[in-house]
């Protein structure tokens, strides 16, 4: 039960500085369209020659103040995002040594060495994706659109309307590419399960290959399992590359009519 309390204490800090994490993007947020709308109006108003010295002096002011404080928005960010995932990743390794050390040796022995490795290490790194860039960009990318239409409408309402609808196709496209990509992904977990076990015991027995000589034959299926490994790996990669290609087709795809309109 400490432990639990302790996991669900971690986790409700990792909530506070995700919510931080979303109001410091939303601040960058702001800084840049505050910057872009006084870059904007100066260039309208030297083109027009309306631009006095003083006009100049005060939006040049504004216009650096909104580029620092988008800066210094995106810093702290950047900040809050490692804290919401740096204490989560701590306490979970803590807990997986202290439940290692806390089970009977011959159940320490029934388990898996790649396996433990592989949670407490990668299976943890993965926390710091989810905690620290997942989650505030998930609630980041539902605030963002919405502050963007609330400023738009006032300049075209047909545009902010457009831009809108264009921002449910993102989510829409990365459902149906999971749903195509779902056993890729499981069938290359497995191999990389496997590969990593498979390694790990010969290089344990490798004393006991070389005795038998037959380290050889050994060395050749690793390579071939590594081969294989490789080509699963190439074919996520490209799943990936192409998701990232579809989504940014329709971002910018999106912002390109809103721009045409």
């Amino acid at each position: 039960m400490m432990i639990d309390k302790r996991l669900i204490n971690t986790v409700a800090d990792s909530k506070k500085w995700i919510g931080i994490t979303v109001l410091w993007n939303w601040v960058a947020l702001i800084g840049g369209i505050i910057s872009a709308v006084v870059f904007s109006y100066i260039l309208q108003a030297a083109y027009f020659n309306e631009l006095g010295p003083l006009s100049a002096v005060i939006l040049g002011i504004v216009l650096i103040a909104a580029l620092a404080l988008r800066a210094f928005a995106g810093k702290k960010s950047v900040q809050s995002s490692y804290f919401a995932s740096t204490k989560v990743k701590h306490e979970l390794r803590s807990l997986i040594y202290r439940k290692l050390a806390s089970m009977p040796l011959n159940q320490v022995n029934q388990q898996s060495t790649s396996n433990i490795i592989q949670v407490a290490s990668e299976g943890v790194e993965q926390l710091e994706i989810y905690f620290g860039r997942y989650l505030p960009q998930l609630f980041y990318s539902l605030l963002a659109p919405l502050t963007l239409f609330a400023f738009l409408i006032f300049f075209s309402f047909k545009t902010a309307v457009i831009l809108l609808i264009c921002v449910p196709l993102i989510p829409m496209s990365i459902i149906a590419v999971n749903k195509i990509a779902k056993k890729l992904l499981a069938k290359y977990w497995s191999i990389y399960v496997g590969l990593g076990s498979s390694f790990l015991d010969n290089l344990q027995g490798l004393i006991t290959l070389k005795i038998y000589q037959d380290d050889a034959y050994k060395a050749k299926a690793m390579d071939e399992e590594a081969e294989h490994f490789r080509k699963i790996t190439m074919k996520v990669l490209t799943m990936q590359l192409n998701s990232v290609s579809l989504m940014d087709l329709l971002a910018y795809g999106g912002a390109a009519i809103g721009i045409l309109t």
